[in-house]
């Protein structure tokens, strides 16, 4: 492939240039949260509460994370990121501000530092050899150059800690299907993917399958216990909102999940419906999303209301928090016995945010709730449908 002459070099000058000007707009706007924090921070010392000091610091991310649509733990993570490479890789950082090195190579370089942080010298070498290499290679290259470095200077017992780290995660896409993650020891990864290879390989494609899809399928058919006769229960618990229209197969309006993280196809919600050992929380809203509200006397509501509180709500309702509301705190927005225990009262707070509200530090006033009261017809409409539901 020859080189680009006249106007495709000229276009590809011009999107190296943006290239340059995008890295050096995402230095600066690091630059700038850094600032802000400092801001956040120095209020907060006026405080003479120690525990109101520090809520009242971290809130920074929550406000940063307001303005840049970001969940409070991006935000964080970049803070902690950018303000690593700014005081301990000083070349790293001077070349970030020029654009030669945009945000997402400064974040690898990060989280290696990180764990050689604790000798000055490692991360001078770091420094010295690292700030040329990321901006002539691949971030794919770049990590592996990376990985080598941190496996041949981090500390003993590195690794251990690393190990600790380990988790496995839930990312839904679309049409009802989700990516399962899994940040687990390398040689338990290499085991496990060669069991579900080897599985694979023995299943043929007689049946048009692909061999990715035979490998998938090895997979589910592992977990739930069905080829090495374990007994592994495959009861779910699936929050779904759904209109009542759908359910009973008169439209096909998709099921939206608790937390507004997944919608699953309405005819795979009946199949779900019907299949034995689901259990459906099933909030029946009418064609405009409108669900019935409830009072209970006391102050903790009781399971179904929550149920229902959790559903509506999705993740704590602050913004820029995405914690799933079923992980939350039911707070009253009225405080209680004052404010009812009702859901056009009650919303989810993860704990954070809701001792950031008890301290007085933050009121999210923008988390008005539906004040829509249903009429008559709804009402019994509703009502019958959901005694429906629970007994069928």
């Amino acid at each position: 492939m020859g080189a680009a002459t006249g106007a495709g070099q000229a276009i590809l000058d011009r999107i190296a240039q943006h290239e340059v000007e995008r890295a050096r707009i995402e230095a600066q706007i690091s630059a700038d949260m850094l600032a802000f924090q400092d801001v956040a921070r120095a209020e907060a010392e006026k405080n003479t509460d120690p525990r109101v000091r520090d809520l009242e610091a971290s809130f920074a991310a929550e406000q940063l994370g307001a303005v840049l649509h970001q969940p409070t733990k991006i935000v964080q993570d970049r803070l902690a990121q950018t303000r690593r490479v700014r005081n301990l890789l000083p070349s790293t950082w001077l070349a970030h501000l020029s654009g030669r090195i945009d945000a997402y190579r400064v974040s690898l370089i990060a989280a290696a530092a990180d764990k050689v942080r604790g000798n000055n010298h490692h991360l001078i070498h770091l420094d010295a050899i690292i700030t040329a290499y990321a901006q002539t290679h691949t971030t794919a290259q770049l990590k592996g150059k990376l990985n080598r470095f941190v496996a041949t200077y981090a500390p003993t017992g590195a690794a251990k800690a690393e190990r600790a780290r380990r988790y496995v995660s839930l990312t839904h896409g679309d049409d009802g299907m989700s990516h399962l993650h899994a940040y687990i020891p390398t040689p338990d990864a290499i085991r496990i993917h060669a069991q579900l290879t080897a599985t694979a390989k023995t299943g043929g494609s007689v049946d048009g399958r692909t061999f990715d899809q035979r490998r998938a399928d090895a997979f589910i058919a592992q977990m739930r216990g069905t080829l090495t006769g374990q007994t592994i229960s495959s009861r779910a618990v699936i929050g779904i909102t759904i209109p009542c229209t759908s359910l009973a197969g008169f439209s096909d309006e998709p099921g939206q999940s608790w937390d507004g993280t997944f919608a699953l196809p309405a005819d795979v919600v009946r199949g779900l419906a019907a299949e034995p050992g689901t259990l459906f929380h099933r909030v029946i809203t009418d064609p405009l999303g409108r669900v019935l509200d409830i009072t209970e006397l006391g102050r903790f509501p009781s399971h179904r209301l929550r149920i229902a509180i959790d559903i509506r709500d999705g993740t704590c309702r602050l913004p820029a928090c995405n914690l799933p509301a079923i992980d939350c705190d039911i707070d009253h927005e009225i405080p209680h016995p004052r404010g009812p225990t009702v859901a056009s009262n009650l919303r989810g707070l993860c704990r954070r945010h809701h001792n950031l509200k008890t301290a007085g530090i933050t009121e999210p006033t923008t988390l008005t709730m539906d004040t829509h009261r249903p009429s008559a017809p709804e009402h019994d409409f509703a009502s019958f449908a959901v005694r429906w539901t629970y007994a069928a």
